[in-house]
C-alpha cells in the first residue's frame, strides 16, 4: 500500500507545472494572522476545558480535608 502512496505523490510532484502566480504583500500578512488566530482559537479551546482536560490527565485537584465544625 505504501509503494501505491509514493508513486502517486511522486508522479503528482514531478507532473507539476509552473503557475505563474502572483502572491501580492497582503498575502504574507493574512498568512500571519490565520496563524496567529488559530494559536489564540487553540489556547481558548484549553482555557474553555482545562478542568476536564486536568481530569482526563488525572491531574485534579485534592478536595480539602473535612474539618469536624469546631473553631
Amino acid at each position: 500500500m505504501t509503494i501505491l502512496r509514493w508513486t502517486i505523490v511522486l508522479s503528482l510532484i514531478f507532473a507539476a507545472e509552473p503557475a505563474f502566480a502572483y502572491l501580492d504583500p497582503g498575502t504574507g500578512s493574512m498568512l500571519l494572522q490565520v496563524i496567529l488566530g488559530g494559536i489564540a482559537a487553540v489556547g481558548v479551546a484549553i482555557k474553555l476545558f482545562w478542568y476536564k482536560i486536568r481530569a482526563a490527565l488525572g491531574l485534579k485537584k485534592k478536595d480539602p480535608e473535612v474539618q469536624d465544625g469546631t473553631a
